[in-house]
């Protein structure tokens, strides 16, 4: 369900950037299911590698865009992991 500032923004026409209230921004997540037998090995990896899941997963989404080409330099630095 799109938020009421998400609806007003999308009317506007208004383009989301960091320099308005959070409220305003368009914050974009991603989510997903895993299988429980896939979530044991990924829990595996990350233990072994001593992170958490998410920044497992973040790290090779992150590193997947990269060798796509879909990050430029500055958005790679932007990008979080």
């Amino acid at each position: 369900m799109a938020s009421k500032a998400y609806k007003e923004m999308q009317a506007s026409g208004e383009k989301p950037n960091s320099e308005q209230p959070r409220h305003k921004q368009l914050i974009k997540m991603l989510t997903f299911r895993v299988v429980p037998a896939y979530l044991k090995e990924i829990e595996k990896v990350a233990n072994h590698q001593n992170i958490t899941v998410s920044k497992l997963i973040r790290t090779y989404i992150k590193e997947g865009m990269k060798r796509d080409g879909e990050l430029t330099s500055k958005e790679e630095k932007d990008f979080e992991v």
